[in-house]
This record gives C-alpha cells, structure tokens and sequence, in this order.
C-alpha cells in the first residue's frame, strides 16, 4: 500500500494493510527524495514490494539503498534494485551477515535450540507436532545431528515462505565504518555518524542488532528508527543485545527532544507525528522495557536454581498486564517478539 501524506516533503512510504495499533509482518519501504536522488529506506521483501518500489523509482534517475539492519524482511529485495550507480549502504557489522542473510532465520532457530531445553523448544514452536520432539531428542546423537538438520531444513522454508528469495546485492555494498564517524553537530551534545547527503544523517543504535542503523533528515525533521524501539527489544539471539538496545532508545530519545522531531517513522508501524507525541510513545516504551526487564530480572534471581524450560514457565504465569500481552504475541505467532530469547539474553548479561 503506497502513503503519500509526507510527499510534500519527499516522503512516500509503502506499506501492509494491517488493522489499526498492529505491527506490520514485513518491514516498511520508505522512500526519501533529496535533491532530486532518492534514498530507500528497506526495501522488504517479496515481488509485490519489488514492483512497487520499482514503479515509483521511475520517476527518479538516482538511487540509494539504506538498510536499518540485516533482518530479512528489511533487505531482501536490495539486490534486485542495486546497480553500480545505485549501492546499497550497511552498517560495517552487516558483513559477516551478509555472506549468509538466512541466518536471521535458520541461525536463530539452531541457536535457540542449542541454548535452551532442546525438548521444550521444539514443543513450543509447534513446527513438528507433540510426538516428534520426544523421539528427535531422546538421545543426544538425535538432538544433536537428526533434530538439528531437520530444525535447519524446516527453519529454512519457513524463511522461504514467509519473506521469498533474498537478493543480497553484496557486490554493490558500501559498509559505513565506525571509524569513519564524525561529529554531527546536532542540537544533542556528543552524537557521531555518517552525512550521507545534505542534511541526511546515519547514526548508529545497536541493540536490536549489531549493525542497526537509524537515519535523520535534519531539514524536513524526519526520523528513521528502523526497529530500535519495537516493543520487545532485542528479539535477535545472536546479534542483539538488552544495554545496547537501552542505550540506542536514550539516544533516539535525546535527538527526538533535542532536535524537535516532527515525524517518527519505524519498521513496523506507521509514523508518529508532532514531538510532543513522539517524545510521549518514546518515553512510554522506555517504560515498558524497564518494567518488563525488572519484573523478569527479579523473577530470574529468585528462581536462579531452575533450569531454563521451568523459569521460562515462572515468567510466562507473572500476572503483569505487559507479560500477558507479550505471551500472546511471542515467537511463533509473532516474528517481532521472543520473550524466551529476552529471558535468555538476561540471564547472560546480568551473568545468572
């Protein structure tokens, strides 16, 4: 679906229909036009999104291909659009991705599966029934050769199904180095990054992932916050991180206030207009963080002796409003929340 409420200030974005206050499945496409150069926000994924992106990039001779981060749903059309004239630009992180994106799929399943009850997990996912995760881990030769592969195999057309092929465009990737950072001499004290044109900005907010990006045009006050501010951040095992993921919304925070942000625009959700109820969502999703991380810290503390799958129960059954919600929408009726993999990523950062 193409919004052009924001083109007269060289905004269009792309879209899924989704039912009011939902994430999107799949990543948004936004579409920022400066002097005459168009700079693409994710590209998505899926040939519906490509003929759609395609369609409006007629209308421009240039182009530039920004990614918030590697997950697949953000990038997977990127090599159908890049060219020698129209690269793709990544965080300096993203290379090891990039060689294989589907990590983000079959990486995250075989990690989870490594890290937590290989029974309960398979049991909880729902990929393979009641009986099978009792035969492919009653012994640990079937855990770990049998079960593994089929887990693979199954995580991989998942992938394949729900975002289609993924076009890396690896040979036009320019990588945005951190040693390359410079001073942006913004209204907020002490903010590095990258001027990629006049007036447009890339700064760096890990925690979500390690090569996560956010982008500002500082003349039309528009921020791009890609999924630094997703409600339960980070969902990534491998690559995210719950301080980092702190500290990029404090500083999203800052530049919003600082600044004066007029439009927020996210991966998954449509834009927020006026600072006030920018700095207002900004701040309540700081909030729910802080309460979710106490409430499962201390629950984690005083239940430190049970092994995983049973302090994964004691978190499910807190009577807290926000945990209720996270249960419902948590992997795999969502793709956005793991409450299991922000369990685990407690444990190992707080060192439980």
């Amino acid at each position: 679906m193409l919004v052009e409420k924001y083109k007269d200030k060289g905004l269009i974005y792309l879209c899924e229909k989704t039912k009011e206050g939902r994430a999107t499945n799949f990543a948004n496409t936004y579409i920022l036009a400066i002097n005459n150069k168009a700079f693409i926000i994710d590209t998505s994924c899926k040939k519906d999104r490509l003929k759609e992106i395609k369609a409006i990039l007629k209308n421009y001779s240039a182009y530039v291909i920004l990614c918030s981060h590697y997950h697949n749903d953000h990038i997977a059309n990127n090599g159908r659009l890049a060219s020698k004239k129209s690269p793709i630009i990544y965080h300096e992180n993203a290379a090891s991705k990039v060689r294989y994106l589907r990590t983000n799929s079959t990486g995250q399943m075989l990690e989870m599966f490594a890290q937590m009850d290989k029974k309960d997990f398979l049991l909880r996912i729902g990929f393979f029934g009641k009986r099978l995760p009792h035969i492919l881990t009653k012994r640990k030769i079937y855990s770990d050769y049998i079960a593994r592969s089929i887990l693979f195999i199954t995580s991989y057309l998942y992938s394949v199904i729900n975002i289609g092929i993924i076009y890396s465009g690896k040979k036009y990737i320019t990588y945005l180095k951190d040693k390359e950072q410079r001073p942006l001499h913004l209204k907020v004290k002490n903010i590095m990054g990258w001027e990629l044109d006049d007036n447009l900005f890339a700064i760096s907010t890990p925690g979500h992932t390690d090569c996560h990006l956010c982008f500002y045009d500082k003349k039309n006050k528009i921020f791009f916050a890609g999924d630094s501010l997703n409600f339960l951040n980070p969902n990534d095992i491998q690559f995210g991180n719950i301080r980092e993921s702190a500290l990029s919304r404090k500083k999203i925070l800052d530049i919003v206030k600082a600044e004066k942000i007029k439009i927020l625009c996210q991966g998954h959700y449509p834009p927020i207009e006026g600072t006030e109820n920018i700095i207002r969502y900004i701040t309540a999703v700081i909030e729910n963080h802080n309460k979710v991380y106490n409430l499962i810290k201390t629950e984690a503390k005083r239940q430190k002796t049970l092994p995983f799958k049973e302090l994964y129960k004691k978190i499910y059954s807190i009577k807290d409003p926000l945990i209720q919600k996270l249960k419902k929408i948590t992997f795999p009726r969502s793709t956005l929340v793991f409450l299991d993999v922000y369990l685990l990523k407690i444990l190992q950062e707080e060192d439980l």
